[in-house]
């Protein structure tokens, strides 16, 4: 069986620091560099799969400052090893200047 956890799947800024609540687009990051969980050896005999979508405080060099779950697959595990991914995460500096963004990354948990 092969295991396959697929990353940075959607990177849309969603606010500024000062409203993190907001939904509205402030400016847009792009090339992401995530990287892939690992895949336990002991979450196959469970097979847990799921989706998991992150915000991600990206600052002005592009570095994640914070990662909270936004959706959660349902499985604590899956939702900290992306949390731990999540957290690595190194994009473009953002286009809006130095203040830092809100974005999202989603990691999708599959067996296949």
């Amino acid at each position: 069986m092969i295991i396959r956890s697929i990353a940075a799947v959607s990177l849309i800024a969603l606010s500024t620091l000062s409203n993190p609540a907001s939904a509205a687009p402030t400016g847009r990051l792009s090339n992401a560099n995530c990287d892939v969980p690992s895949y336990r050896n002991s979450w196959q005999e469970d097979e847990l799969q799921g989706n998991v979508k992150l915000a991600v405080l990206v600052d002005a060099k592009g570095n994640v400052q914070d990662t909270k779950v936004i959706s959660s697959s349902g499985v604590a595990a899956l939702d900290k090893a992306s949390l731990r991914a999540g957290a690595s995460c190194k994009f473009q500096p953002a286009s809006n200047g130095s203040e830092p963004v809100w974005a999202q990354v989603q990691y999708n948990w599959v067996l296949n």
